[in-house]
């Protein structure tokens, strides 16, 4: 992969991990994890927390990375790793699941948590071609105070224990031990592991990926014409509070329909008692039917999260 598209770019290697359902499908999603996150968002700790299975279960494929800078995939200098060039990084892979080089693919999805929400909308803005966006731990609107504790809490890779074998490049951040579950879980619902599998599994981010702003966002979201599900967790701490509710799927629509085209097809699911990082709760696998049952038009069986319409 090039983080550009100039020729002669340098190649990096960016990991990836092709799954097949039993049933021959043309669906693939695309599962682009969040910040200081692996591919294994997407797996987790324990079933309750497998995306991937979920998703082979509905009979679509799953294409999941680590996105470039992360766990097995390579690391170029912290300063050229940004929303803009890991776009372009995940360009090449949907491509490559369309032409035959991964795969050949028709419908691709688009599927990110929090930064790889923002990646995804990046993505389409800016090439066009996904069939559809899944954005789950992210809105446009952020609880200031908590992103602002968040970024803080970011220091040197090479600092912290579990990276001091591996020597990060200068401009490699990561969390700080024990700085995660305010963040990212819903202590009530979280799977028993949660905490200790999130800091024994947690990634780096990059200084470049820092310089990505609000108004960024916005701009991708109003170049974007694919139907779009947003999925919130009710109490995830980087983006509902008071004055900023995420209790029912009306509360995203409003929060959301002004940031894209009045002709995007907007829908959202809220998922009760769940924090930042969806799938480390024992109430993950209601997002993930709310997910299916919006990707193949299905209705949701009672006692399930509705997904609204915003449109």
């Amino acid at each position: 992969m090039t983080l550009t598209s100039n020729p002669g770019a340098a190649q990096y290697r960016l990991a990836g991990w092709l799954c097949r359902p039993a049933r021959t499908t043309t669906t693939v999603q695309l599962l682009i994890p969040g910040l200081t996150y692996t591919h294994g968002y997407w797996t987790g700790p324990d079933p309750h927390s497998d995306y991937t299975a979920a998703a082979l279960a509905a009979g679509d494929a799953v294409y999941l990375i680590d996105r470039i800078s992360t766990g097995s995939s390579d690391r170029p200098p912290a300063d050229q790793v940004t929303t803009t060039t890991e776009a372009t990084v995940t360009h090449q892979a949907v491509r490559a699941l369309r032409d035959g080089t991964i795969g050949r693919f028709t419908r691709v999805v688009g599927v990110g948590h929090s930064y790889g929400s923002v990646i995804s909308m990046a993505e389409a803005a800016t090439y066009h071609d996904v069939d559809a966006l899944v954005l789950t731990g992210l809105l446009h609107d952020i609880r200031i105070d908590e992103m602002t504790r968040f970024t803080t809490d970011l220091y040197p890779a090479a600092s912290d224990p579990k990276f001091t074998d591996s020597t990060p490049p200068d401009g490699y951040l990561t969390t700080r031990p024990g700085s995660r579950p305010r963040y990212f879980l819903d202590r009530s619902t979280a799977v028993r592991s949660a905490a200790s599998w999130d800091e024994q599994t947690k990634t780096t981010a990059t200084t470049g990926e820092l310089t990505f702003t609000p108004d960024d966002e916005l701009a991708y979201s109003r170049a974007i014409t694919v139907p779009v599900l947003f999925v919130m967790g009710t109490t995830d701490a980087l983006f509902c509070g008071t004055g900023q509710p995420c209790t029912t799927p009306a509360d995203i629509c409003q929060r959301e329909h002004t940031a894209f085209p009045i002709g995007t097809p907007l829908a959202a699911a809220t998922i009760s008692r769940t924090g930042h990082s969806i799938n480390l709760h024992r109430t993950a696998p209601q997002a993930f039917t709310a997910i299916a049952a919006w990707l193949h038009h299905q209705r949701t069986a009672p006692g399930t999260p509705l997904v609204a319409s915003c449109r």
